[in-house]
C-alpha cells in the first residue's frame, strides 16, 4: 500500500484525524529513520510498511490508555523514539521525556526533535536507574524489560498516583504471576491497525 494512504488508513482506524501536519511529520520521521539507520542500525525493520505499522501505529496504541489533558510522560529506553515520538506528534499536549543511554540513539532523537519541531519532547541521555529528582504521571516503554525488573528499576520515577504502560506479546501472563500485592494491573487487548495482530497493553498501578 502506498505510504501516505497507509498512514491515513491506520490513523483513522486509531481514531486520529490525519491532518497534513501529522502526515508530513510521520513522512519526515520515516525518511530520517531510514537515512540514519544505514549508519546507526536503529531498527531491524527496513521497508516503509513495516516501519509505519510496527513502529508508528504500534506506538500510537499507548494513547488509548492516556487520560485526557496535559500529562508528563517518560519513555523508558526510547531507542529510535518509540513510542514517545509518535505519541508527541499526535498529541502536542503531552510533555514527553525520552530516556535513552545510547549516545548514537540520543543523537538521532535530538536530531528528530529539531527536524520535526517537537517542542513537547525532551531527550535525556541516561539509564533509567540513574534518573533522579524527576517524577512523571505515566511511564511507557517498548523495551524488553521484564515487568518485575521494570518496577524495580523505574518505580522511583512515578508520581504518587502515576502508572506504567507496557506493550507485551501474548506470553505476558508469565510475567504477571507473583507480582507484589500492591501492584494492580489491567490488560487491554488491541488489534494493530491494518493487520490482524493482537497487542496487549498492560497498565500497572500501585495501591
Amino acid at each position: 500500500m502506498e505510504r501516505e494512504r497507509l498512514l491515513i488508513k491506520g490513523l483513522k482506524e486509531l481514531g486520529i484525524e490525519p491532518s497534513d501536519e501529522i502526515i508530513n511529520r510521520f513522512d519526515n520521521y520515516l525518511f530520517e529513520l531510514k537515512k540514519w539507520n544505514r549508519a546507526y542500525n536503529l531498527t531491524a525493520l527496513k521497508n516503509d510498511e513495516d516501519i509505519i505499522i510496527k513502529h508508528f501505529f504500534d506506538s500510537l496504541l499507548y494513547l488509548r490508555v492516556i487520560p485526557e489533558g496535559q500529562r508528563d510522560i517518560c519513555d523508558i529506553g526510547s531507542g529510535a523514539g518509540f513510542p514517545g515520538v509518535p505519541m508527541a506528534i499526535v498529541n502536542t499536549r503531552l510533555n514527553i521525556t525520552l530516556i535513552e543511554p545510547s549516545r548514537k540513539k540520543v543523537a538521532f532523537l535530538r536530531h528528530m526533535k529539531k527536524a520535526l519541531m517537537l517542542n513537547n519532547i525532551e531527550v535525556l541521555d541516561k539509564r533509567i536507574e540513574d534518573v533522579r529528582n524527576m517524577l512523571f504521571d505515566i511511564a511507557v516503554t517498548r523495551a524488553l524489560f521484564n515487568i518485575k525488573d521494570l518496577i524495580k528499576k523505574a518505580g522511583h520515577i512515578l508520581k504518587e498516583d502515576g502508572f506504567f504502560v507496557l506493550n507485551k506479546g501474548p506470553r505476558f501472563e508469565d510475567e504477571i504471576i507473583g507480582l507484589p500485592d500492591n501492584v494492580k494491573f489491567e490488560v487491554i487487548t488491541i488489534t494493530l491497525p491494518c493487520t490482524s495482530l493482537q497487542r496487549y497493553l498492560i497498565v500497572l498501578k500501585f495501591a
